[in-house]
This record gives C-alpha cells, structure tokens and sequence, in this order.
C-alpha cells in the first residue's frame, strides 16, 4: 500500500524522542502532514513494550499486542503499514478467577452469561453504578480516554475518589483489580475515578492480534520514516526559551542535532529529567503522574498449558503475579505471566529490558532473572492449573521501572496544567501514556492530538483571499 510522499527539503525538522507507539504516532502525523521527523530511541528495536523478542525459534512480543475492534487510529495506521484484514486473528477476552474453589471465566464469546457470573451478587447501588459508566463510554467513544467528558464531569461531582472508596468489595475483587492492575499496575485505592473509562473502554471492546507480530508495520515504518536506534537523547538544546533541538548519544560518541521542534514522546518521569534544567515547574507537575513497575515472562513449554475454555487466570492481592494467559488461541502452549500490583513491588529490581533464559543472554541474579520470575511464576499457577505434566523449554522475560501509568488524582486538571506550561518552551510537544490512556490506541490519539497542535504553529495554513 503506497504511504505518503517525503517532505519537501525546507519543512520543519521535528526530533522525536521515544520509540514506542507514542512515539511512532507522532513520527507518522508528522511525516504525513509533510513534515521531515527524525525518531530517536535508546532501545535497539522500534516498538517500546511492543518490541519483539526471541523465544527458542520465534518471535514474541513481550508487552502489549492486543489490538480492539475499536482501535480505528491504530489500525488505520496498520493498513498504511501494509497490513491486510488476512493478518488478524481472533485474541478476544479470557480472563478466568477462582472464586469458591471454583473457576469463573468471563470470555468475550459468551458476552452476556459471563457478564450475569460477574455481576451476580453485586449490590445493586454497585451495580448501577458500573452500568452507568459503562454507558459512558458506549454512548460516547471520547469517554474510553482520559479526559472523557462524562468522567470529569463525574470527578468533578464526587472529588475524583479511588475506586475502593467509591464500589464495595465484591465489584472491586471481581472486576475492578483484574482490570486496572494490569492495565495500570495499581490497586483500586489507587486507582481515580475520572479515569476509570480507559478501563472500561478496553472491557467493552473484542480484541485481535497480527499473526505475524509487529515486526512487519514496524520494519515498514523505518523505511518510511527516518529512525535511529541505540541513541540516548540526554538533553534538550533550548535558546532564549525555544527548545532548538537535542544532544542525543550513539555508542561513545555524543551529537548536537538541531530541530525546528522537538516532540518527547516518553513515560512523564523521563519526560521531566530532559525538562527539568529548561522549566523545574513543569518537571514537577510530570512528576505528579504515577508510574509503577512490571515484569512480564513469557515461557514456552513441550504441550498446552491452558484448554481452549480458560485462557488465562487472575491473581489475588497477596499474589506478585497479577496475570497468566495463554499467548494465544493457538499458542497455549506459550504463557504470558505478568507481574504488577502492590504485591509485585516487592520482587528485586533489575535492569529494565529483555534478558533470556539460560540458553541466551543477560540474566541477572536472584528473582528478577528469568528462570526465577518463571519458578514464581509457575509456583502461583500451580496452585491452580496442572503444571505436573507441561516442560517448560524457553522463556525471556523484561521488566520496566515506568512500565505501567496510573495517571494522577483529577488527570485533567494536571493535563491542563501540562499544556500550559508547555508553552513556555516554543517548539516543545509533550505525549506519551499519561495524555490519553495507555492502550495503543490511547497513545496514538493522544500523540495525534499533540503534533496537530505543533503542526498549527510550524505549518499555519495560508490565510484565505481577502
């Protein structure tokens, strides 16, 4: 599929910084609105969290891959990348509980009897309220994203209040933690109402994957858009309040790249370390946003793990594993574990990235090495699933410091804030995770949002004839 023609040689220079989706959406606005973007990432692969990584014979992706239905500005990207309806298969939702010494699964194939197993035996004014929110975001797409209107209206009414203090116990066991420690990495008493939507957008949704990975739209958006790889960008160049581009670092050897702006597209912590030097306010306010760590394994193994029914199972609060599934429909003889929540915080911390099992590279001592994490891991499963018979033959795993957003108390109110303060540095764009969400979608939208905005002041239309 033809893509845009490259800009002219006199349009405005954009660095972009970060090299996940926030990142390449902003890169890929850019270019298609006839700017010349230069995508710098320190990581040796495009694709952030997303990035590939070998498992034994193959290729997986270690963060997020699922894709919704509803995904249109991602998947409108995907289709300029090359990637046709063939590519997509089925993922859906499969998440299961023990509950009782019983397994309860919700399974986005059987929508309806699963949503009445989840909700039975909810209290009504609980009950009420999750389907008023759920209508939300049916009613209006804005409201699966940060700054949803219906939510900061919501916020605004009850002091934005965690969820714990604001559903009982049963709604928040059942389906409040599953939900928001995985996708945020928090509790639900540190999880914020008004921000709760980017949640239900994503359990309201049906979700694919590409069969093949993202190398192939990855590999075709390097071609199309100049990247660069291994460079560490350690500071911004600024002039008389005008950020003029970015000191970045490849190997040993350190570049001044000049730029008309600069977009970073990155976790906020990172963001307010390149900010702080130029603007200690805004730094601060991008310290406000929480972040917490995850770990993910991915272990291979000699038959399935899990049955065509139950795909994945969730964790209690006192588990550091807050997940397990099956890679895919076809792939249950691969298992994701994700390790997020309080309990999670606890592990040994390692060095953020990828590192092998003991057939590869890069493992680290105690827990946060691979064949640890996966002992955990498959301690915790065990508990519940035979992991008598199944032989694990590989596995890789990761862990990110900033890996997952939980945003901050009335989310808006600091991403007005941000914008604001952004201005004092002409020619500054800031997106990542924290503007609209952390889905892939969330970030495309919201780097979207971001570069229309540069792209008003780098490339203002021509004034119509008088």
């Amino acid at each position: 599929m033809p893509v845009e023609p490259p800009a002219e040689p006199g349009s405005p220079r954009v660095i972009v910084v970060g090299g996940g989706w926030s990142g390449i959406a902003a890169a890929w606005n850019l270019h298609r609105a006839g700017a010349r973007p230069l995508l710098l990432d320190e990581q040796p692969t495009l694709g952030g969290r997303s990035a590939a990584a070998p498992l034994g014979s193959r290729t997986v992706t270690l963060g997020g891959k699922n894709i919704g239905r509803k995904y249109a500005s991602f998947r409108a990207f995907a289709a300029a990348m090359g990637a046709r309806d063939a590519d997509w298969e089925h993922f859906g939702i499969n998440s299961s509980r023990i509950e009782n010494g019983r397994v309860r699964t919700v399974d986005s194939t059987s929508r309806a009897a699963s949503l009445a197993g989840l909700l039975s035996g909810v209290p009504l004014r609980d009950l009420a309220r999750i389907l008023r929110l759920a209508r939300y975001v049916r009613s209006d797409r804005a409201n699966a994203f940060l700054a949803g209107p219906e939510f900061d209206r919501l916020a605004a009414r009850t002091g934005d209040p965690a969820l714990s203090a604001y559903f009982g116990p049963v709604l928040q066991e059942r389906l409040l933690r599953p939900a928001v420690v995985r996708m945020n990495g928090a509790e639900p008493d540190e999880t914020h109402l008004g921000t709760f939507g980017t949640n239900l957008g994503m359990l309201l949704d049906s979700f694919d994957q590409l069969t093949g990975g993202f190398d192939g739209i990855l590999d075709r958006f390097a071609e199309t858009v100049e990247t660069r790889t291994r460079t560490r960008v350690t500071a911004l160049a600024v002039e008389d309040g005008r950020v003029t581009g970015v000191r970045a670092a490849t190997g040993g050897a350190t570049s001044e790249l000049a730029a008309d702006a600069v977009v970073l597209a990155l976790p906020a912590p990172a963001a307010a370390e390149l900010v702080h030097p130029h603007h200690p306010q805004l730094a601060r306010l991008l310290g406000r946003v929480r972040y917490f760590p995850v770990a993910v394994v991915v272990a291979a193994y000699d038959r399935p793990v899990f049955d065509e029914r139950v795909r994945a199972l969730t964790f209690p609060p006192g588990s550091p594993l807050s997940n397990a599934g099956a890679y895919g429909v076809g792939d249950r003889h691969l298992v994701r574990y994700t390790f997020s929540g309080r309990a999670a915080r606890a592990l040994p911390r390692a060095e953020d990235g990828p590192a092998a099992d003991t057939d590869g590279s890069a493992d680290t001592d105690g827990l946060t090495d691979v064949d640890g994490l996966a002992d955990l891991a498959e301690k915790e499963l065990g508990a519940h699933v035979d992991l008598s018979a199944p032989r694990r033959t590989a596995a890789v795993s990761a862990r990110w410091e900033h890996g997952l957003c939980a945003y901050s108390a009335f989310h808006t109110t600091t991403l007005t804030a941000l914008a604001e303060l952004a201005k004092d540095l002409q020619g500054l764009a800031l997106t990542g995770d924290y503007v609209r969400g952390a889905s892939v979608e969330a970030c495309f939208r919201g780097a979207y949002a971001s570069t229309d905005d540069l792209l008003r002041t780098l490339m203002p239309l021509p004034r119509p004839p008088v």
